[in-house]
């Protein structure tokens, strides 16, 4: 199963980078976040934040690798080391959801601010018809407005454009936050059918299921 090939992956990864450390940056960067991202996967969450912030001093800015890393410290309960990570990159709706989350988590002075701009900013959206960033949008209500339910609706319309794993996380916390265990019926099935072994996604799971009873 996939759970057996990640080790040989890794190990594979792992191999081209010593083989080959001097090759050029970009290469160097995507490697380290693919096995950040496996590290995670498997709960290794010190391993995770080492290869995150490898990536991240290859000088090559990369909005991706920036929201992993502070979704890993945001995860990890460590907001303040968010805040100037992503302070620069308060025109990405991406990095400035994590920047607000991690301000208001602080009381940064300013947390509002920003909020009220990706309030703004997902409105200018919705009326352009663009849903792009709806699993950004949902994360925003879910943790800056504290409406799970209007959370819930979004990720749930989000899960049916994409679904990468991030997708089904927001409709996991979404769901369980509003006391909707069925709404998140489609990421179980995801989770069960792919045998996705993150811990976190499993404990949501698990925590959603008790819910459903």
């Amino acid at each position: 199963g996939h759970a057996a090939l990640r080790p040989i992956l890794n190990q594979s990864l792992s191999g081209a980078l010593a083989r080959q450390p001097t090759r050029d940056e970009e290469y160097r960067q995507w490697v380290l976040t693919r096995l950040a991202e496996m590290a995670l996967r498997l709960g290794d969450r010190t391993r995770a934040e080492a290869h995150f912030r490898q990536a991240i001093a290859t000088g090559i800015t990369d909005g991706f690798v920036l929201a992993a890393y502070a979704d890993l410290l945001l995860e990890a309960g460590r907001p303040a080391e968010v805040v100037p990570l992503l302070k620069a990159w308060v025109a990405s709706d991406v990095l400035l959801l994590r920047l607000a989350i991690a301000e208001d988590a602080v009381a940064a002075p300013d947390a509002a601010r920003h909020a009220q701009a990706l309030a703004e900013r997902f409105a200018a959206a919705a009326l352009r018809g663009d849903t792009l960033h709806q699993q950004e949008e949902a994360r925003f209500w879910l943790q800056l407005r504290h409406d799970p339910a209007r959370a819930v609706a979004l990720a749930a319309e989000n899960w049916q454009r994409q679904r990468e794993p991030r997708d089904a996380l927001v409709l996991l916390e979404a769901a369980l936050a509003a006391g909707q265990p069925a709404a998140a019926t489609p990421a179980l099935d995801w989770l069960a059918r792919t045998g996705y072994e993150d811990p976190r996604y499993r404990a949501l799971g698990a925590a959603l299921r008790k819910a459903k009873r």
